[in-house]
């Protein structure tokens, strides 16, 4: 996962911006639960409530080829276009800087 702050890790939480990093910054690409665990880093159940959450909203898109559940971004919603920038544009944005409360700290 990032360690870097984007403007989309702003504007959606941590697991929600990385699962629509993944799907909609490659909107032909299909994933399987586990390849979108693997690539986020987050914990598989995370990565399922996110996905149930997109998919209840109609944001992604879900099948199942007997062995795996596949999700892509659903090219059809209405604001597949504007997540589809925010996330193409995200890391382009300067690092925003944080305030003091919200910095992580650095474990050593």
């Amino acid at each position: 996962m990032k360690t870097r702050f984007e403007v989309l890790d702003l504007l959606f939480p941590k697991a929600r911006a990385e699962i629509l990093r993944l799907l909609f910054s490659n909107p032909k690409a299909q994933r399987y639960v586990r390849e979108l665990m693997l690539m986020s880093g987050l914990a598989l159940r995370t990565v399922q409530e996110e996905l149930a959450t997109l998919t209840m909203i109609g944001l992604v898109k879900s099948w199942s080829n007997g062995y795996h559940r596949f999700y892509r971004a659903n090219r059809d919603h209405p604001l597949f276009s504007n997540l589809r920038g925010i996330v193409q544009t995200s890391a382009c944005f300067p690092r925003p800087k944080l305030p003091a409360h919200r910095r992580q700290r650095v474990q050593s």
